[in-house]
Order: structure tokens, then C-alpha cells, then sequence
């Protein structure tokens, strides 16, 4: 549970930082090639990444309410307890654009 805890949290921040990378230099001026290979980029690095982060976080997080499991993980400790609550943030984050991306997919398909 740990493990799942930590690499779902650095893959989130890999996930932050990659789009940061990729989408900064784009500007008003900048070729549709580059903004194109941008966007390549988004879409089979970034996605992905977050893609994991999101099957590890959202499992997990829901896991560990349970006070069983907790102990049984020896998920204790202010630092666990933190990593926890950021974690239960970005997974809160996920499942938002999750249903977002659904309610667009029935909007977009009852409109047709």
C-alpha cells in the first residue's frame, strides 16, 4: 500500500511537471508543428502517466479508510498520514475529471 502510495504520488508530479515542459514554450508565435508534436507528447507520455497515477491513487486511497488495512500496511505516521491526504486530493482531482469527461461523452452523444 505504501509503495502504491509513493509511486502514485511521483508519477502525479511527473505527470505536473511533463505537461509544464512540454506546453511552456508554446507562445502565439510558435509553428503548428511544434505545437503539434506538443500535444503528441501530452498524448502518449503524459496520459499515461497520469493514467497509472490514477489506477494506483484512487484504489488505494479508498483502501486505506479502512483502519484495518492501515495497520495491517503499517500506514502510520505523520508523514504517511500526509502523503494520504495528498494523494486522496489528486484522486478527488481524477475522479472529477473522470465524471467531467463522461458528462461530456452523454452531452456530445444525445446532441447527435
Amino acid at each position: 500500500m505504501r509503495t502504491l502510495q509513493i509511486l502514485g504520488f511521483i508519477s502525479a508530479v511527473a505527470g505536473i511537471l511533463l505537461t509544464y515542459v512540454f506546453l511552456a514554450p508554446i507562445e502565439s508565435d510558435t509553428s503548428a508543428s511544434a505545437a503539434g508534436g506538443s500535444g503528441i507528447g501530452l498524448m502518449f507520455i503524459v496520459f499515461p502517466i497520469l493514467c497509472f497515477s490514477a489506477l494506483a491513487l484512487i484504489p488505494s486511497s479508498i483502501a486505506l479508510l479502512n483502519t484495518k488495512i492501515r495497520v495491517n500496511n503499517y500506514f502510520s505516521g505523520k508523514f504517511w498520514h500526509c502523503l494520504w491526504g495528498l494523494n486522496s486530493i489528486i484522486s478527488i482531482s481524477y475522479l472529477f475529471v473522470i465524471i467531467y469527461f463522461c458528462y461530456l461523452f452523454l452531452v456530445q452523444s444525445t446532441s447527435n
